[in-house]
């Protein structure tokens, strides 16, 4: 009974024949009831403050190609806000040239979760080599591509994008529970994830 929103911002680049997209949600679970509150501090504003990060970072550094920033809303029922994109593009999704999808990095897991889409999968060779010179996490463990996050509506329309998700670590046992908040967030995988996608994005 509620209208949701996707939110989305445009930095334009030196090109426009193709663009980089970066998607995060900023629904959660909300009230249940008057007095419970799930304020959803790793699931998922730590995703939805690494993509203003990257906005603000994309604003003052011009990039080659234009990128969309989509804060999507109703991830948490189904995917809604993703799915609705996909059908309603502002950008051909034949365009993208790759799909940043960040969710849940407030985390202290020395591994970083991911998973890929098919077309995705030609790139991720250069994920892992910036991982590896780097050294911004102890290893990338590519999981089975899932319909678990905003990622997975683009991959079923062939879009190459990655999933970035850090699990395991101190904060996740707090996913889906009302002290998924400020008290509990860890932001030891923000910079590293940002770092990551940065340069990736210089060298892709």
């Amino acid at each position: 009974d509620y209208e949701c929103f996707n939110v989305i911002s445009k930095i334009e680049g030196e090109r426009h024949d193709s663009c980089y997209v970066f998607t995060a949600h900023y629904d959660h679970l909300g009230n249940l009831g008057k007095k419970v509150f799930y304020a959803g501090a790793n699931d998922n504003a730590s995703g939805s403050a690494c993509i203003v990060t990257l906005a603000a970072y994309y604003a003052k550094h011009r990039p080659k190609y234009d990128m969309y920033f989509l804060a999507l809303s109703g991830e948490d029922t189904n995917l809604n806000g993703s799915k609705w994109f996909v059908k309603n593009p502002i950008v051909p999704l034949s365009q993208i040239k790759y799909l940043f999808n960040i969710d849940m990095i407030g985390d202290n897991s020395p591994v970083q979760y991911c998973e890929v889409s098919d077309e995705g999968m030609k790139a991720f060779p250069l994920f892992e080599k910036i991982n590896a010179e780097k050294h911004y996490f102890k290893a990338l463990d590519r999981g089975k591509l899932a319909a678990n996050s905003d990622h997975y509506p683009f991959a079923m329309q062939h879009v190459p994008c990655i999933f970035l998700e850090n699990e395991k670590g101190d904060a996740f046992q707090y996913y889906h529970t009302i002290y998924d908040n400020w008290d509990h967030v860890v932001t030891d995988s923000y910079e590293p994830v940002f770092r990551l996608v940065r340069d990736f994005i210089e060298q892709y």
